[in-house]
Order: C-alpha cells, then sequence, then structure tokens
C-alpha cells in the first residue's frame, strides 16, 4: 500500500542579492545618531548569523516612507512570478505539469490581495477551473506546517489526489528605517524567497523526500505581545521580544519529546534535525535544550547565512538542504520545528 509522501519540493529566491554588509550600510543611511549607536547597530547586524539575503526591493526603494498601499502593490507584482517560477522548477523535476494538480494552498504573511495570490498564480499556470484552492494567511515562520497538514489529510482522504503548496514571503517590503532596538533586530534577518512542496501517493518517482509521520503543536496564549507583525500605514511592522529566545527554549524539550514518545521514539532516534532559523541565538538556545550536536543544526545555520529568515518559506529551504546535501537513507528519521506568533511551537516528524 502507497504512503502519501512529499513527491517534490523546490526553493527559489529573487535576483538580488546582497551581503549583510551592503544591507546594514543601506540601513545605517538612514539613522541620524551618534556614532556609538551605529556601531551598536552593526554588532547586532554582524552577530544575526546572516551573510547574504535576496530582496525584490532594489538601491533607492526607501529614499522615502512608502505607503503600504505601494508595498503591496510591489508584493503582487513580484510574488506571482517568483512563486510560479519556483512552483514549475519542482512540478518539471517530478515530471508533472500544472494541469495535474487537484489542490492548491498558498501560505504568505508579507502581502495580501483579493483575487490572492492563488487565483493569480492558477491562472497564470493555466491549472484546471476545478481546482480547489486554499489560502494560509497571516501566520508568520509556522506557516508551512498548517498547510503540510491539510495536504497530506488530503492525500490520505483521496490517494488519486495531488496537492501543490507554495510559499511566498517578500519581507523586504516591509522594512522600516527606526532605530528601535526591534526594528533593528527585524532589519537584520528577513529576507525573501518562496518554496513549494508537492505531495500525493507518487509510487514511481524516486522516494529522495520523506513521509510525514506525525506532527504536534502548542501555544501559549499567555505571550501573545512577545510576536508581531502588524499593519501600519508604512507597511508592517514587526515585532520580537528579546525574551522569544529563552520563552521558546523553556518549551521545546517537553514539545520535542512528547511528540517522539507518541512513536515511540526518543531523541537518540533521530539523526536529522530542521530547525526554523528565527535567529542564529533561537537556534543556538533549542541546539542546547535538546542536546544537538553542531553537525545536527549545521543545515539551520547554512539557511540562515545564506538566505536570511524568509518567514513561513524558512523550514522548507532547511528540509531541502538536509535531504540534497545530507542525503539521508530510507527509515531514517528527521524532526521540524518552527516558531511564530502565538508563541506557537510546530512540530513534525519525518521518515525518508
Amino acid at each position: 500500500m502507497s504512503t502519501a509522501r512529499i513527491v517534490s519540493l523546490a526553493t527559489g529566491v529573487p535576483e538580488g542579492r546582497y551581503s549583510q554588509g551592503d544591507i546594514f550600510e543601506a540601513f545605517a543611511a538612514f539613522q541620524q545618531v551618534p556614532d556609538r549607536r551605529i556601531r551598536a547597530m552593526r554588532m547586532i547586524f554582524d552577530r544575526a548569523g546572516v551573510g547574504f539575503r535576496h530582496l525584490v526591493v532594489g538601491d533607492g526603494y526607501f529614499d522615502r516612507n512608502r505607503t503600504t498601499k505601494e508595498r503591496n502593490d510591489l508584493y503582487m507584482e513580484e510574488a506571482v512570478p517568483l512563486a510560479a517560477k519556483t512552483i514549475c522548477k519542482g512540478l518539471n523535476e517530478a515530471g508533472y505539469a500544472p494541469g495535474d494538480v487537484d489542490d492548491l494552498i498558498v501560505v504568505s504573511c508579507t502581502g495580501f490581495s483579493i483575487p490572492g495570490l492563488d487565483l493569480h498564480l492558477a491562472g497564470r499556470l493555466k491549472m484546471r477551473s476545478d481546482l480547489r484552492r486554499t489560502c494560509v494567511l497571516g501566520m508568520g515562520c509556522y506557516g508551512a506546517f498548517p498547510t503540510l497538514n491539510r495536504a497530506f489529510d488530503t492525500a490520505r482522504a483521496d490517494a488519486k489526489r495531488l496537492t501543490l503548496i507554495a510559499s511566498v514571503e517578500l519581507c523586504s517590503l516591509h522594512m522600516q528605517t527606526d532605530d528601535s532596538a526591534e526594528n533593528i533586530v527585524s532589519s537584520a534577518l528577513f529576507s525573501d524567497g518562496a518554496a513549494m512542496v508537492l505531495i500525493g501517493h507518487d509510487t514511481d518517482a524516486p522516494h529522495r523526500w520523506p513521509q510525514i509521520i506525525d506532527t504536534a503543536t502548542a501555544c501559549d496564549y499567555t505571550t501573545l505581545d512577545h510576536m508581531s507583525f502588524t499593519v501600519t500605514d508604512h507597511g508592517f511592522r514587526m515585532y520580537l521580544s528579546s525574551y522569544v529566545p529563552d520563552i521558546l527554549s523553556s518549551q521545546v524539550k517537553g514539545f520535542v519529546d512528547a511528540l517522539l514518545a507518541k512513536n515511540n521514539l526518543t531523541r537518540s532516534d533521530v539523526r536529522f534535525w530542521g530547525i526554523h532559523p528565527g535567529s542564529s541565538k533561537i537556534v543556538d538556545y533549542v541546539q542546547h535544550q535538546l542536546e544537538l550536536t553542531d553537525a545536527q543544526v549545521e543545515d539551520s545555520h547554512a539557511v540562515l547565512h545564506d538566505y536570511g529568515n524568509m518567514s513561513s518559506a524558512t523550514i522548507l529551504f532547511v528540509l531541502d538542504r538536509i535531504t540534497r546535501c545530507q542525503q539521508p537513507a530510507p527509515g531514517e528519521y528527521g524532526v521540524l520545528m518552527a516558531f511564530g506568533p502565538g508563541l506557537t511551537i510546530e512540530g513534525m516528524l519525518v521518515r525518508w
């Protein structure tokens, strides 16, 4: 009997690639503060764990304070082709065409439109008129997990259906230029990217990608104000409390151990760990709590260094890197985790 699984996964980024130093110089140019304050800002950028980022915004975009409408218009202009290109890449690698897709789920938190990305993508790719569409909006960095859960529920209910997930995040559009501590941290981390996942019962394709075995969610409703993404007249404003790493690290050990115990496993049975690199500090805190080796968190740090934090798409970049670079053997287990507003922890047990 075949099992629902990831059939294909692909990632994509905008063409504009900038070093962390380049982005810091652009950010610092907006500041009217003493040199010692600039040096403190540079230290935050240097310690973020980010080496490069891909952005849709170019030089001069923030020479004036852009309205939310201007930012959102650019979101739709850039998100559709980036997502479409990434989708086609993944479909081609698996030998499928857009018309083969039965369900489309789009996830994003950095832009909004009606008609939405789902309709624009379906029309651009000439998908079927009976395509079932879902949009998952506003969930932040863990947004890929609810979409994966829905896709696997669909595949388990009907083995003939093929579900496509498209995550696209253009965080750079919402860059703010003030010198608040929270804004400096956000400006040092967030970037742009897209990812697609195809899920179904493909028994003919090589089983490079894993099955999802189990999932878990935990939300602390007393910490809603520690992480937010608020609509303002000049884009979305990110707020990250300095307590976020401490809150997550205090909860993650019990969360992971409970997920594994449900499946008669312990941490020693899991070889691969995909931790959403919300920041290098978050990865380090989780590593310490779970007693992981440097090698087990290398892929998370590498994605953060090469791409920055792309919100919901980031964990799919991590899974892509684990699969392509580490080449897990059949039967080996992995755990994926992401964190976001709530504070919410999402976890997923996978097996290759």
